[in-house]
């Protein structure tokens, strides 16, 4: 299997102002949404073998970073990603942990427009060079 691990990128951004299980909690989230919502360059093997025979699932080809920004600063850059079509944004609404149910999740986000939510984070998946300019601004988690 061959590629170039450099072709794309996955970086999260998380919301400072959150505690540290509600970050986890946004970051599993994000990423088990971008599992669902892939391309079919994401995944490197389904599955490594070590020597036993055992079998160890597979991940993802290309590196996942970690940034934080404040709610605001996550706001305009998913207003900014929302329409480039060759990135995949996966947004975290404040509702998606005020809420219980995904029914009670729906009715809740079709109230707003995109620009009135608050992010506790996003996800951007796609070519190197768009999404490190798109989150240029945005420092590594500490």
């Amino acid at each position: 299997m061959t590629y170039d691990y450099k072709q794309k990128k996955i970086i999260a951004i998380i919301d400072t102002g959150i505690e540290t299980w509600k970050a986890l909690n946004v970051l599993g989230h994000l990423s088990v949404s971008l599992g669902s919502n892939k391309d079919e360059d994401l995944m490197g093997r389904k599955v490594l073998v070590d020597k036993i025979g055992f079998n160890h699932k597979g991940i993802a080809r290309f590196g996942l970073i970690i940034k934080e920004g404040t709610s605001e600063k996550i706001n305009k850059l998913v207003n900014k990603t929302k329409d480039i079509s060759d990135v995949i944004l996966i947004d975290f609404p404040e509702e998606m942990l005020d809420t219980r149910h995904d029914d009670e999740l729906n009715d809740s986000i079709k109230l707003k427009n995109t620009e009135d939510f608050k992010y506790l984070g996003c996800l951007l998946y796609g070519p190197t060079k768009k999404v490190d300019e798109l989150t240029k601004e945005f420092k590594l988690w500490s």
